[in-house]
């Protein structure tokens, strides 16, 4: 097991009924809220008007910043910002899932700062103070309401070629307070909902694989549990308001990125993510229905590093059958190729045609992925084998 630090600072209240405690929250952090929304059907569900009731039952003042997209652009984010600093905002407050809740992680650093948030994911400046954010998931999928992470996609140029989504990590991103009520996860749609699992299983599945080290059981247990919980609950693709299942899944996508299971690991990176970055950028397709689409070709690509952690995950999570004769690489193979089955049984895409890519864009995202900001060293062999094998 490798050496590490453990930091998460994000207080979370769980459980059927809790966002009604949005308010009392929120006004610990002063009295004049940015209430972030994500397009789509919140609005007309009412939920976004149970956010302001509750907060302005709290005597607080609610602003509101409309119009976040999945894939979140750094236009809306500077617009947010702007609106923060007008209004002399105290505390930001998401609702949806991670779009919205990055765009508050982003919009909480720069109302602290002069200077140009993008400084901040390109690395040529250092965030030292944010305003507080409070997240409310409304979709079990990026776990950013515990995460230190924030991805955006920079749309300031009028040429999509040029729009780069790239992430930042920073302590100062756990949001203050996370509330995750599964009653608002219930009317959140099958296509959604299913993407959403894909995108929790990648958040543990690409430290897990790609992984030298063989005495952290702990750390694996716990990637494998949150990917057992997604298969075990996935019922709910049939019964969209099992509030059991949701409140599983939900848990679960919250535990995949508060960084615990990575915990002893090498976590070199999350090489699917930067590789969906690259294409969601130049595509503005779903994330998690990219990670479906890319993480089945990457592993297979994993597989040439070290077999035994393949077999393990087919034994362990899978309860896949070994046939008498067939070797460690065929066995292995077989549990990724049981993977793609199961996102393909979800409904979720299994090529990056149906993402909106074309043969003409994979030389171009290459370019973008080794040029991306992020640490993960990426062999540009290995990213086209990836992304021809999906196409």
């Amino acid at each position: 097991m490798r050496n590490f630090q453990y930091y998460n600072s994000t207080k979370v209240i769980f459980g059927r009924g809790q966002f009604a405690c949005l308010g009392e929250n929120a006004r610990r952090f002063g009295k004049r809220a940015l209430l972030v929304e994500i397009e789509g059907p919140l609005k007309e569900l009412g939920v976004f008007q149970q956010a302001i009731d509750s907060m302005e039952a709290e005597g607080m003042r609610v602003f509101e910043l409309s119009g976040v997209t999945e894939n979140p652009h750094l236009t809306v984010v500077d617009k947010g910002i702007k609106l923060a600093k007008e209004k002399d905002i105290d505390v930001i407050v998401a609702v949806g899932g991670g779009s919205s809740i990055d765009t508050a992680k982003a919009i909480s650093l720069g109302a602290a700062t002069d200077l140009d948030i993008w400084e901040y994911f390109n690395g040529s400046q250092q965030a030292v103070e944010k305003k507080p954010v409070v997240a409310v998931s409304t979709i079990a999928a990026s776990g950013s309401e515990m995460s230190c992470h924030c991805i955006l996609t920079n749309d300031r140029s009028a040429d999509k070629k040029d729009w780069k989504k790239w992430a930042l990590h920073d302590e100062l991103l756990f949001p203050e307070i996370a509330i995750v009520d599964a009653e608002l996860v219930k009317t959140v749609p099958k296509r959604l909902t299913a993407a959403g699992m894909a995108d929790i299983n990648s958040h543990v599945l690409e430290g897990y694989f790609d992984d030298q080290i063989t005495n952290n059981d702990l750390g694996d247990y716990l990637a494998e549990s949150v990917v057992k919980t997604i298969l075990e609950n996935d019922s709910v693709l049939e019964k969209l308001d099992d509030l059991d299942a949701r409140e599983n899944i939900s848990w679960a996508a919250t535990l995949a990125m508060n960084g615990l299971p990575d915990c002893g690991r090498d976590m070199k990176g999350f090489p699917c993510h930067w590789i969906q970055h690259a294409v969601g950028a130049m595509t503005n397709s779903s994330h998690g229905e990219g990670l479906a689409v890319i993480e089945p070709a990457w592993l297979k690509n994993e597989l040439k590093k070290d077999v035994k952690k393949f077999i393990r995950f087919n034994q362990n999570v899978l309860k896949l059958e070994r046939n008498d004769g067939i070797s460690d690489e065929k066995y292995a193979e077989a549990g990724i190729d049981r993977l793609r089955q199961i996102y393909d049984d979800w409904g979720l895409p299994s090529t990056l045609r149906e993402l909106g890519v074309t043969k003409e864009m994979i030389p171009k995202i290459i370019e973008e992925i080794m040029n991306n900001n992020e640490a993960y060293e990426f062999d540009p062999k290995d990213i086209q084998i990836t992304l021809e094998s999906c196409f």
